[in-house]
């Protein structure tokens, strides 16, 4: 993988169970070394207009969507605003978050019925990889992030000027510019700039994972 890891498929559920017994991860680890580790699949959605109230980081937040949405208990694994807090607009009440659960079927059961976070129901979609945009110079076309980045100096992905996005005090929609569109009235990071857009649905085309609403099954209505 690109980030040094490696997926292992197996061959059949039987060899899956063996290895989620924690002796016999051991046993396989012995033959790659002392800091590898394994990490089980994740299953990632975004949820769209939950109230701002949710908190991402409380176990007793994941317990309620778990019993709320007859999950089995651990279902919920992380979850985290999609949009940073600072971004958000002054009165703005809700926002989407990612929520990544520890299998196919929880992911889907709430993409099928919907969940209830802070008294309101809520859907989520599956969390599709997006084209990697770099954060130094917010291009989509270099297949590079900002580690990598070949430019001298870091163009803010709010206005289009020389310094990072953290740093910029424009607050003003209108005076925002995108260096990717060559226009003003959005930034580079928005997700409705058409050449995100146009990027997004060319991307999708080759995704085989898009042309699914749910993660595959043995259920047939998820196919």
């Amino acid at each position: 993988l690109t980030h040094g890891g490696i997926l292992y498929e197996l061959s059949d559920p039987a060899s899956a169970t063996w290895l989620s017994i924690p002796g016999n991860r051991s046993i396989f680890l012995e033959h790659f070394g002392a800091e590898v580790i394994i990490k089980d699949r994740a299953f990632h959605l975004i949820v769209e207009n939950v109230p701002i109230s949710f908190n991402p980081t409380s176990q007793i937040a994941y317990s309620d969507i778990e019993k709320k949405g007859g999950l089995q208990p651990k279902s919920v694994l992380k979850a985290r605003y999609i949009k940073p807090i600072a971004r958000r607009f002054p009165n703005q009440r809700t926002a989407h978050i990612a929520l990544t659960l520890n299998s196919k079927t929880s992911a889907n059961q709430i993409i099928r019925h919907g969940i209830v976070l802070e008294g309101k129901k809520v859907y989520g979609r599956k969390l599709l990889p997006e084209p990697t945009r770099c954060l130094k110079c917010h291009t989509f076309d270099g297949g590079h992030i900002a580690m990598e980045c070949q430019q001298e100096h870091d163009t803010c992905g709010t206005c289009g000027d020389k310094h990072r996005t953290a740093e910029c005090e424009v607050n003003d929609v209108a005076l925002y510019h995108c260096v990717n569109c060559k226009t003003s009235g959005h930034a580079a990071w928005s997700r409705e700039c058409p050449t995100f857009t146009a990027k997004w649905e060319a991307y999708k085309l080759r995704n085989d994972e898009a042309q699914y609403i749910y993660f595959p099954t043995e259920d047939p209505l998820t196919w």
